[in-house]
């Protein structure tokens, strides 16, 4: 099957959001963090002892109170880079779409701002040099722009759906995952990738600590033309400062938008 370039775009954008996890987690949870790194010898023997499964679900949870930052890329020059403190709930991510524009977000507490550029304003009726603001509230899971459609720990529950897991090496790791399980997927790269997307072939990487440092989607071998996504992960741990626009740059989030974003 090869896809043609709007249904790649598509695509692609749903890949990055997936890979990313790029919003911030609303749901206010926290835990000891990195901390628990320094492990007694009752838990480094348990840690030792762990499967490939058990190693990549431990290190996707550090998102939920672990500040990182990330940076995507994919097909056509469609990529984007953030950074996230869940646990602060705050996140910002520029969403790159080549010649068709940018999508700016920010999140800070309860209050969502998007700025949209090029010609991906006007398609979706963005307010032009303006950021968007929305309270978190009001955008239901379905959104692309919802908080929770885009939390690192809904990346975690997919990994939960990986089959055929392995390791290649000390902390290397490869397998496939089930990305209709994921809200981030939207229904045209659903309906491109067919059955297979119920197998997507991935890889991902840790760091000595056992963060995850990349995560890639290879998309390719199951779909020509829908190439590979890639999200790289790096300071972990490192204080994130996100600051909402000032106000005289905000307006409300005009409906058109809002009905663009199912929000």
């Amino acid at each position: 099957m090869t896809i043609r370039r709007p249904a790649v775009a598509g695509l692609a954008l749903g890949a990055i959001l997936l890979a990313g996890g790029c919003g911030s987690d609303d749901s206010g949870n926290s835990s000891s963090g990195t901390q628990t790194s320094a492990a007694p010898v009752a838990t480094t023997t348990t840690a030792a002892a762990a499967g490939p499964a058990e190693e990549l679900q431990a290190a996707y949870a550090k998102f939920a109170d672990t500040p990182v930052k990330f940076k995507l890329t994919s097909i056509g020059g469609i990529g984007g880079t953030g950074a996230i403190d869940a646990k602060a709930r705050t996140s910002e991510f520029t969403t790159d779409m080549g010649s068709s524009g940018s999508m700016l977000t920010r999140q800070v507490g309860n209050d969502l701002y998007v700025k949209a550029e090029g010609q991906l304003a006007s398609a979706v009726g963005g307010a032009e040099g303006k950021w968007m603001h929305i309270d978190v509230s009001h955008v239901p899971d379905s959104s692309p722009i919802s908080a929770k459609n885009t939390d690192p720990a809904g990346t975690a529950k997919l990994i939960t759906t990986a089959s055929g897991l392995t390791k290649t090496g000390e902390h290397a790791f490869k397998g496939t995952v089930d990305v209709t399980k994921s809200p981030s997927m939207n229904a045209a790269a659903l309906k491109a990738l067919g059955a297979k997307a119920k197998a997507v072939p991935f890889t991902a990487e840790t760091d000595d600590q056992g963060n995850l440092t990349k995560f890639s989607m290879n998309l390719e071998s199951i779909a020509p033309g829908a190439g590979e996504t890639t999200a790289t992960y790096s300071d972990w741990g490192a204080p994130v400062d996100v600051q909402a626009p000032p106000a005289a740059e905000v307006v409300d989030m005009p409906a058109k938008f809002r009905k663009a974003m199912g929000a």
